[in-house]
């Protein structure tokens, strides 16, 4: 790994103005009117020590992207940056004043970054879209950019798809999660870190107990061992180790409650791994606790919980700071504090975002930053603003726009002892995880179970840097997310969102969107009861991008916000939402479309949360304190009426839904994960059989293929003109996917 170069003192004039010499005592002596000396300057609360170009290539081989005013570049580099743990914008950093610190006070880290630019400024126009990483993954890149998965050597994006390039944009990506260790080659590998560890003032080790979760099908990798995120104290005193095993977090009275019934891991051994890191190799118990009282034997689905004394915590909050003070520094920085040019001073030629009217003289390298990151990476941004890291260390907004992608309710587990950056709170896998709790709004609110007064808009309406705002879910959110809470009060009443937010879900799509609808045909894959939706979201994204940049740039009002209300009756309790019976229904599955017997069993099942007390490795839920989820309506065929209905949604062959439930041997019953449901409509009324299915069939819908394709094609084009989708999405996306409807399904051509 590289090294942080230190420096005995940052003697740049814009950080430290008294750093350097002056008169000497002779001349301050020859002055016949005594002055009062120069007190010196406050130092800067983050600085980026070193910008480390460690290459600069052309980007897709050299080819001009298609659409793009010019061929793009790669900039592969290593941030070095410090942190004053005294200053008041790092006061929120936990463990900050516990890290190691040079001779001049600062903590020091480092960070992967990446910037995919115009290779001429002339070519480019004055946006930075920062996309967080997920994982060390640079998603943005296949969502919004296109072409290959490497950078430099890939094929370019396509001319079919929209592609930020040919808007002229810069694109930043940068590591901030603590565990994803820097590489040095992010343009290639994972967008890592290398943070410092929490130390007590004496040198020795700070410990804590720590909580692991561990669930062998979603966890991936051998079923009976656990990767522990933190070495532990001893790997020979088991004085305050709690092992255990459980079906389901639900209690006798169906809540999820941490205290539910569980038995004992007895057998078990600590696995010491050539990496440093150390592992839990277990036997699991004979039984486990069941639904209804009963014992069952474990299966994939099973929730083993290990709770241990751990050492040596990474201080993760500096992630925050990361990306705060790299984003002002390649807005508005000349140079690093070393002396090095910002690699993107030349952007300051480049043309303004409203091409015409511009100063001639740029005081900034960009007019607008915007910021945007899907999953771990909204629920990053979302996180980021309500710590208060949006404010720059000049009191200015360090992004003017912040688009979360799939974050609904939640926030992230970061900034916190022992944080677990990776985990996120779902029905039956991670469920109790910090992150989940009030405030879920933007709106400043007073918490109706517990009467705080908060909201994610707190600490930037007092400082007045808050950003315009694009949060999109999509159906599984509401579901598996609690996004209801973001525009309801967590007692059943909605909100009005601020001026400066925007609320979209997509209805009908699973975790993340899949590739949409296109030959109709599924197959169960035996974890979940359903066949997964495929039902696209990100394209809505990609049509939201644009709106954001003309709200910033010109108040061009973006498209209205779309999602079910509880006023307009379309956001009612799960038990509500008017799901047709599919316990005796035949459907088509497989690549024949073989009409198939289901009995599935809705239960209503949802991510509940209460008021919980996350002090202590073992959380403390509040029973008397539920916050109330609720979820959309659906019409006759089962599908969401309201929130941007995709073609796949509004011409639907199936029913797509935000949730799906876990199949046998996996703990039966309880959420699948982050996906959703597929259930495919009947060919036509003999099809449906002796089954109860009481949907409309592909027969009553669609007269044969060629007026399905056309009624996705309207649908479409009609979003096209609301600002929902781009055009080159409805085209090659959606009109293109359903050209290959099967003729199994409609045989009608």
């Amino acid at each position: 790994m590289r090294g942080i170069a230190t420096a005995s003192a940052l003697c740049v004039a814009a950080l430290l103005a008294a750093c350097g010499g002056g008169d000497d005592n002779n001349t301050a002596a020859s002055n016949t009117t005594p002055t009062t000396p120069a007190q010196p300057a406050a130092k800067a609360g983050g600085v980026i020590d070193r910008f480390e170009i460690v290459s600069t290539a052309d980007a897709y081989n050299g080819a001009t992207p298609p659409g793009a005013a010019g061929p793009y570049q790669v900039i592969t580099g290593i941030v070095h940056g410090k942190l004053l743990p005294s200053d008041a914008d790092n006061a929120g950093i936990v463990d900050l004043a516990n890290a190691p610190t040079d001779a001049d006070g600062y903590v020091n880290y480092t960070t992967d970054v990446v910037i995919l630019r115009p290779k001429s400024a002339a070519n480019a126009r004055r946006v930075l879209f920062y996309d967080v990483v997920n994982r060390g993954n640079k998603l943005g890149a296949g969502s919004y950019v296109g072409g290959g998965s490497v950078l430099t050597t890939g094929a370019a994006p396509a001319s079919t798809f929209p592609s930020l390039l040919q808007k002229g944009y810069t694109i930043v990506w940068s590591g901030w999660q603590g565990g994803i260790a820097q590489t040095g080659n992010g343009a290639g590998a994972a967008v890592g870190v290398s943070f410092p560890v929490a130390k007590n003032k004496d040198g020795t080790s700070i410990t804590g107990l720590s909580r692991e979760e561990f669930v062998p099908d979603f966890a991936g990798g051998s079923p009976t061992t656990i990767p522990l995120t933190y070495v532990p104290a001893s790997l020979t005193d088991r004085s305050e180790i709690t092992f255990t095993a459980r079906q389901s977090w639900l209690n006798a009275s169906g809540q999820e409650d941490y205290a539910s019934p569980s038995t004992p891991v007895t057998t078990w051994n600590y696995v010491s791994n050539a990496d440093g890191t150390v592992s839990v190799s277990f036997t699991p118990p004979t039984t486990v606790p069941g639904p209804n009282g009963t014992q069952v034997a474990p299966d994939a689905g099973t929730i083993y919980t290990f709770t241990y004394r751990a050492k040596d915590p990474t201080v993760n909050g500096i992630g925050f700071a990361a990306v705060r003070d790299l984003v002002s520094f390649l807005r508005n920085s000349d140079k690093d504090a070393q002396g090095n040019a910002n690699p993107l001073n030349d952007m300051k030629n480049a043309p303004c975002v409203l091409g015409t009217g511009c100063a001639a003289t740029q005081n900034s390298n960009f007019d607008v930053a915007i910021g945007e990151g899907i999953s771990q990476s909204g629920r990053f941004l979302r996180d980021f603003l309500y710590q208060g890291f949006n404010k720059d260390a000049k009191g200015k907004p360090v992004f003017e726009g912040l688009m979360p992608v799939i974050p609904a309710g939640r926030r992230t587990w970061t900034n916190l002892r022992f944080s677990q950056i990776g985990r996120w709170s779902k029905e039956h896998e991670d469920h109790f995880m910090p992150g989940d709790q009030f405030p879920f709004a933007y709106n400043v609110i007073t918490d109706p179970l517990t009467g705080v007064n908060d909201g994610l808009l707190k600490k930037c309406l007092a400082t007045s840097t808050c950003p315009k705002i694009m949060q999109i879910d999509g159906s599984y959110e509401w579901w598996g997310g609690r996004a209801s809470l973001v525009v309801t009060d967590g007692a059943g009443n909605d909100l009005t969102l601020p001026d400066n937010v925007r609320y979209y879900m997509v209805a009908g799509t699973q975790h993340g969107g899949g590739n949409g609808v296109t030959t109709g045909l599924y197959t169960i894959s035996g974890v979940c009861q359903l066949p997964g939706s495929p039902v696209a979201e990100t394209p809505v994204t990609r049509a939201l991008i644009p709106a954001m940049e003309r709200w910033l740039v010109s108040n061009t009002a973006p498209p209205a916000s779309q999602y079910p209300t509880v006023a307009s009756g379309t956001l009612v309790t799960p038990t509500a939402i008017g799901l047709p019976d599919f316990t005796n229904v035949v459907i088509p599955l497989g690549a024949n479309a073989t009409p198939t017997p289901l009995s599935f069993t809705y239960t209503g099942v949802t991510n509940q949360v209460f008021v919980t007390d996350y002090t202590n490795a073992a959380p403390v839920v509040n029973l008397t304190k539920q916050y109330r989820v609720l979820v959309p309506k659906v019409d006759a065929n089962g599908n969401e009426t309201t929130g941007v209905l995709v073609p796949d949604v509004k011409v639907p062959l199936a029913t797509y839904t935000g949730f799906n439930i876990r199949a046998a041997g996996h703990s039966i019953g309880e959420g699948c994960t982050s996906n959703g449901g597929a259930i495919p409509f009947a060919m036509n009324a003999a099809a449906k059989g002796s089954g109860s299915d009481s949907r409309q069939t592909l027969a009553d819908l669609y007269t044969g293929r060629a007026d399905y394709q056309n009624k996705v094609t309207n649908a479409a084009n009609t979003l096209v003109s609301q600002g929902y989708l781009l055009p080159l999405d409805a085209t090659n996306v959606f009109s293109a996917n359903a050209a290959n409807v099967s003729p199994q399904l409609i045989t009608n051509p």
